[in-house]
């Protein structure tokens, strides 16, 4: 920015600077004075040159054209041409030289002229430079704003590298891949990474927690230069008992120079139905990354790893659709609770000749993280969706573009066979009663 501003400096200051006007007209008079002076001295019979090989009083109005331009190449040729008219009055003997005069005021005028376009080109070209500097200089002030904007929106967005529908979408469709269930080496290794990749974790493990007290020593997967820690470390005791993610920066700011630990984080693993299954430490963080932000993402990760991991729902009865669902609306409970996460249950009962059709037309709008499940409890059977992260305006969004799919493809409306019961996720308990009463058998 400095660069461009001086390069502006030395462009305004490059024309030669405007002379003042009386001394322009002076110069006028003193040049052209002193060529004809200089030819009354030292050719006292022909002073004007006109007998001369070369009329020299002609470079006078030639110098002053090219110097100040058509005008004053103008003047200073009648000046010249009216002594020549008086000296040749004077003398009487000799006709008026009037080719020598045309001869004289064409070469003042060519070049007056000559001088004038040039700096009519100069101006513009000065212009058209000065407009382009002034445009650089505009996106150069752009370009470093938007650069530390950019910067800042990094430093913020340091282990957020994507939205948390993603992330959730990413850790299902990694764990899904895993050959064996439960805790392992293997899926320890996916969620280490997920939660690398998401909290820009440097150093870091996973490990094992038995009986929800009891933990591994060994650790199941590591990330960087781990160095093993002693499970009295009082950052994991804090963690094991308040069974929340914790962490030198939110728990123990106060009292941190009492605090004898290597650790920064300490991420639970607590499934819906409250069981500590592992637990993250974290040694490592880059400090970008260090805020509550991705420590929140970290938190809400963790929970869904650890239903993952418990996967089916020894609680209710049913297939393993409706398992899933009901492990998947206690956990979005769980985070509507502790972190404020929408989430909306949706129920649709249908007769039985319906039913094929309406279940077919929702599972081809699902998206990523939707679970949905057949319902034949009752005395009609049912469709329930659960869809995550979804508030009210977001249902009505799916119920219209359901309804707009199923005119189109049944050709009638969703409300003639339909109808419609929801719930906005909030607590546990609302959840639970809500899943009690829509439970039983199911398809």
């Amino acid at each position: 920015m400095q660069d461009t501003r001086a390069t502006t400096t030395v462009a305004q200051s490059g024309p030669a600077t405007e002379v003042h006007g009386w001394l322009k007209w002076l110069e006028v008079v003193l040049v052209s004075g002193l060529f004809l002076a200089a030819g009354f001295w030292l050719r006292p019979d022909d002073p004007l040159h006109v007998g001369n090989t070369f009329a020299w009083p002609v470079l006078a109005p030639l110098l002053i054209g090219l110097r100040y331009g058509f005008f004053p190449a103008l003047m200073s040729s009648l000046l010249v041409l009216l002594v020549a008219g008086w000296h040749y009055d004077k003398a009487a003997a000799t006709a008026y030289p009037w080719g020598w005069a045309a001869g004289m005021l064409a070469c003042g005028l060519l070049a007056g002229e000559f001088r004038d376009y040039w700096e009519r080109q100069l101006r513009r070209a000065n212009a058209v430079n000065e407009y382009s500097l002034q445009r650089l200089e505009e996106f150069t002030r752009n370009f470093y704003l938007m650069k530390v904007s950019h910067d800042r929106l990094e430093q913020q967005l340091a282990g957020s590298s994507g939205s948390l529908r993603e992330a959730l979408r990413r850790l299902y469709g990694e764990l899904s891949q895993t050959r064996s269930e439960g805790l392992n080496e293997e899926s320890a290794a996916l969620m280490l990474r997920v939660l690398a990749r998401y909290g820009q974790l440097q150093t870091a493990a996973i490990l094992a927690v038995e009986g929800n007290r009891n933990i591994e020593p060994k650790a199941l997967a590591t990330v960087g230069d781990y160095e093993a820690v002693s499970e009295s470390d009082p950052l994991i005791r804090y963690a094991m008992q308040e069974r929340t993610l914790v962490s030198v920066q939110t728990e123990f700011r106060k009292h941190l120079k009492k605090l004898d630990t290597d650790l920064l984080v300490v991420i639970p693993l607590i499934s819906s139905t409250d069981d500590l299954v592992a637990l993250c430490v974290v040694e490592s963080i880059p400090f970008f990354s260090f805020q509550n932000r991705t420590l929140r993402l970290m938190a809400i990760l963790a929970g869904h790893m650890a239903d993952m991991l418990c996967q089916r729902d020894q609680t209710m009865a049913g297939s393993h659709e409706w398992q899933s669902l009901c492990s998947q609306a206690r956990r979005a409970a769980r985070d509507a609770e502790a972190f404020g996460l929408p989430s909306v249950l949706l129920k649709l009962q249908v007769n039985e000749q319906d039913l094929a059709t309406l279940a077919d037309r929702m599972t081809g709008l699902l998206r990523g993280l939707d679970v949905i499940a057949v319902n034949r409890a009752n005395e009609s059977p049912s469709v329930v969706l659960l869809m995550p992260l979804t508030d009210e305006l977001g249902l009505a969004g799916y119920l219209h573009r359901l309804e707009l799919d199923i005119r189109e493809n049944a050709g009638r409306s969703l409300w003639d066979f339909a109808s419609q019961q929801s719930l906005v996720v909030k607590t546990e308990a609302q959840v639970a009663e809500w899943l009690a009463r829509e439970g039983g058998a199911i398809d």
